[in-house]
C-alpha cells in the first residue's frame, strides 16, 4: 500500500512543505491545462460561449492576471488592479503567460524564507478595502482562484466539445504526480 501523506519533523517544515506543494500544484495543473488547450484549435478557445468569462482565452487571461496581481502584492509591490484592460496579447502569449508566471511564483515561495510566509504585506482590494494579509493566505487564494477557473475552463471547453480534459485534482498531482 503507498503512503498518502509525507511525514515532515516539525510544525514550521509541514507549514512550508504545504504552501511549497500547494503552489507546485498550481503550477503543474495549469502547465497541464495549457498543453492540453495547444492541442485544440485556436478559434474555439477564443470562442464566445455563456460563461462568466466569455472564452477559454478571456478565462486565463483572468487567471494570469490575478495571480500575477497577486505576485506582486507578496513582494509588497502595492499594484494596481488592470482587469485586463486594453490587454493586445495573443492567445500563445497568455498560454506562455501562465506558465511562466506560475513557475515564477514556484520560484518565489522556494526562496522565502518559512517566517516570511507569514509575514503580512498590505494589500489594496478594488472595491473592498486595505488589508494587512499573510503571504501563505495570498499563494492559497492563488492556488484556488486557479483552480475555479481552470474548473470554467475545463466547462466551457465542455460546451465546444471537449471531451478529453485531463485531471488537475490535487490530490492526483500528491499521489501520481508529486513525486515521480
Amino acid at each position: 500500500m503507498l503512503q498518502a501523506t509525507h511525514p515532515m519533523t516539525a510544525t514550521t517544515s509541514s507549514f512550508t512543505g504545504t504552501i511549497l506543494d500547494q503552489v507546485r500544484y498550481n503550477c503543474w495543473a495549469n502547465t497541464t491545462l495549457v498543453n492540453f488547450l495547444r492541442t485544440k484549435s485556436p478559434e474555439l478557445l477564443e470562442k464566445n460561449v455563456a460563461s462568466s468569462y466569455p472564452s477559454i482565452k478571456a478565462t486565463l487571461l483572468h487567471m494570469w492576471d490575478c495571480q500575477d496581481w497577486w505576485m506582486a502584492n507578496m513582494r509588497n509591490e502595492q499594484p494596481g488592479f488592470s482587469w485586463t484592460e486594453g490587454y493586445n496579447g495573443t492567445l500563445d502569449d497568455i498560454l506562455t503567460g501562465i506558465v511562466e508566471n506560475s513557475n515564477a511564483l514556484v520560484n518565489y515561495v522556494e526562496n522565502l524564507a518559512p517566517s516570511q510566509l507569514t509575514d503580512t504585506c498590505l494589500v489594496a482590494i478594488p472595491f473592498t478595502g486595505d488589508f494587512l494579509i499573510p503571504r501563505s493566505e495570498m499563494m492559497q487564494q492563488v492556488v484556488m482562484h486557479s483552480t475555479y477557473h481552470r474548473g470554467q475552463a475545463v466547462t466551457i471547453g465542455r460546451q465546444l466539445g471537449f471531451t478529453d480534459a485531463p485531471n488537475t485534482d490535487l490530490m492526483w498531482y500528491l499521489l501520481l504526480i508529486k513525486n515521480k
